[in-house]
C-alpha cells in the first residue's frame, strides 16, 4: 500500500496517524514534490518518505492520502476514483462545501472517529466508513521519566491548554504540577496564556520518535496522569494518539467532559477521569492530581487497556 502525506503540518494527529498506519502495515510514504528525489527523507517515528512528482506517483496503485490540506487541494482530482482519503475532524471540510460534496463523492473516504462520521452524513448526506485509529506496538524506553503529569497535545485554542495552567496553581506540589510539550500556536500562546506562566510548564517540541523522549527519557514512562482539555466542535468521544500513547504507557487520562459526551468510549470513572462540571475546570484537575493513587486509579488504568486492543487488533489493509 502507497501512503501519500499531503498536507503542510508536521506535527499533531495526521503525521502521528500517517506513521502508526505505516509502521504497522510496512506501507510506503510520499510526499508530492516537482522532482522524484531517489532518496529517502526522515518524517519522524522511525519513518523516512519520498519524494515524488505527480506524474511518477500515478504509475503506482493502491493509494491512501493520510491527510490533505488546502495546499494540496489542486492535486485530488487526478488520483484515479475509489482511492482511499482519511479525514480527521470536521475542520477539513469548513468553507468548502461545493468542492468536498464533489472531490468525497470521487474517494473511498474513511473517518478515524463516529462523530466525523456523523458530521459527513448530516451535513453533506454522504456515507463514509470508520475505522479506529490503528497503533502500532513500538517498544518502550526503561529509563523512567522525571514528570508525574503531562500535557502532550498542540498548544492551540480547541486544546485549552489555559485550563491546564490554571490547574497548577491549585497543585502546590511543584513535582506533580503538569508540565507541557508540544508544537505551539504562537496566537493562542500570546492572548491567552501569557498571565498564566506559560514558559515556566512548557519544555517546548518533543522529537518525534516512538516512544516520545526527552533528554534520552521515555517520556510517559512511569507518568501518571496525562491531561487533555481537546474541545472541537461537531468533534469527539473517540480517540486521539495522545489518549492511546497514555493508556500504552499506563498513563490515567484526564479529559473534558465535553468531548467524552459526543460518543460513548469514554466513560467517567471507569477508563479515564472527567473535568469541566464547574466553572473552575481547573481545580476540577488539580484536585484529581492532588489526591492519592487509589484502588479507583487502578481501576481505570485497567479498564483503559480494554479499549487499546480495538486499535492494535484492528485490520485497515
Amino acid at each position: 500500500m502507497n501512503l501519500i502525506y499531503m498536507a503542510k503540518p508536521i506535527y499533531g494527529g495526521w503525521v502521528t496517524f500517517t506513521a502508526h498506519l505505516c509502521l504497522k502495515y510496512k506501507c510506503e510514504l510520499f510526499k508530492i514534490a516537482k522532482r522524484t528525489e531517489k532518496r529517502k527523507r526522515e518524517y519522524g517515528y522511525n519513518v523516512q518518505y519520498q519524494n515524488i512528482t505527480m506524474d511518477n506517483l500515478l504509475q503506482k496503485d493502491k493509494f491512501v492520502i493520510t491527510a490533505v490540506d488546502k495546499h494540496y487541494w489542486e492535486y485530488l482530482h487526478l488520483f484515479p476514483k475509489g482511492t482511499i482519503l482519511i479525514i480527521h475532524d470536521p475542520t477539513e471540510l469548513k468553507g468548502k462545501q461545493n468542492e468536498i460534496v464533489k472531490l468525497i463523492e470521487h474517494f473511498k473516504i474513511i473517518t478515524i472517529r463516529k462523530t466525523v462520521q456523523e458530521f459527513i452524513k448530516k451535513e453533506y448526506n454522504i456515507d463514509t466508513d470508520f475505522l479506529p485509529h490503528p497503533f502500532y506496538e513500538y517498544q518502550k524506553g526503561n529509563e523512567p521519566s522525571d514528570y508525574y503529569s503531562l500535557s502532550i497535545s498542540r498548544i492551540d485554542f480547541d486544546k485549552h491548554t489555559d485550563l491546564i495552567l490554571e490547574a497548577n496553581q491549585f497543585i502546590p506540589d511543584d513535582d506533580k504540577k503538569i508540565q507541557i510539550f508540544g508544537a505551539e500556536n504562537r496566537l493562542y500562546v500570546h492572548h491567552k496564556l501569557k498571565d498564566l506562566n506559560f514558559h515556566d510548564y512548557w519544555h517546548g517540541k518533543f522529537p518525534k520518535t516512538l516512544p516520545l523522549s526527552h533528554e534520552g527519557k521515555d517520556l510517559l514512562n512511569d507518568c501518571h496522569f496525562i491531561v487533555d482539555m481537546s474541545i472541537i466542535k461537531g468533534d469527539g468521544g473517540g480517540t486521539q494518539y495522545t489518549f492511546l500513547e497514555a493508556i500504552y504507557h499506563d498513563c490515567a487520562l484526564i479529559l473534558h467532559k465535553e468531548w467524552i459526551e459526543q460518543g460513548d468510549t469514554f466513560q467517567k470513572d471507569h477508563n479515564c477521569y472527567v473535568v469541566g462540571y464547574t466553572n473552575n475546570v481547573g481545580k476540577e484537575i488539580a484536585d484529581i492530581i492532588n489526591s492519592p493513587l487509589d484502588d479507583k486509579y487502578e481501576s481505570i488504568l485497567k479498564n483503559a487497556k480494554e479499549l487499546l486492543k480495538d486499535h492494535i487488533q484492528v485490520k485497515w489493509f
